[in-house]
């Protein structure tokens, strides 16, 4: 039996282990005057540039038959992107029917937040049930990492669409309280609906 080279010849995914072996790195390469000017560098990005240039504003000006424009640029705040349930924008409290608060102010969310951007405080009504008289959340800390959405017993706090009003000169404007958190339960269902599929499986 014929001796094999199995270490040069044997495949991995298809590609032979020649070909795998890494590459040296050549330094310390003198350029030529050419390259050193970047002229051909500096035409080709002018020309990519220009290209796309013309292209939208054709495209912009005289647009193809039975479409409103060539290029895909949303012109906000005229018009806006309907955004995937899955998008995390500001978190914000679910209300009752009644208008009430769904958080019984356990501080679930408020110990697990990796930012402290929430802060409860927490009292009881006179039948004995939590409720958070109040409740502030500093956006300007968020992540909008979801953890205070997971951790929720009573799906009291969830991400919403929201991210209008987000990015203000003074930070003071990015703390919330209950009052401007609160969103009816209706409002935010489809999201409701979405955590329930996610979370309900332990497969993350």
């Amino acid at each position: 039996m014929a001796d094999l080279n199995i270490k040069n010849s044997y495949p991995i995914m298809g590609i032979s282990i020649e070909k795998l072996k890494p590459k040296r790195v050549r330094k310390n390469i003198e350029l030529t005057l050419w390259e050193r000017l970047y002229i051909f560098e500096i035409i080709r990005g002018m020309h990519i540039t220009s290209m796309h240039f013309f292209i939208n504003l054709i495209g912009f000006v005289v647009p193809p038959k039975g479409k409103k424009r060539r290029i895909i640029t949303v012109y906000y705040p005229e018009e806006k992107l309907t955004l995937p349930i899955a998008y995390r924008g500001r978190p914000v409290l679910v209300a009752r029917e009644n208008g009430s608060e769904k958080c019984v102010a356990c501080g679930l969310c408020e110990k697990i937040c990796p930012a402290s951007a929430i802060s409860i405080i927490a009292e009881e009504r006179e039948n004995g049930e939590r409720y958070p008289s109040s409740y502030t959340l500093d956006m300007s800390r968020c992540v909008y990492c979801g953890y205070c959405e997971e951790v929720c017993p009573k799906e009291a706090i969830v991400m919403s669409a929201e991210y209008e009003g987000l990015a203000r000169r003074n930070r003071n404007n990015l703390r919330f309280s209950k009052e401007k958190l609160l969103r009816s339960e209706k409002s935010v269902k489809d999201r409701i609906e979405y955590i329930r599929g996610i979370y309900a499986k332990c497969n993350y």
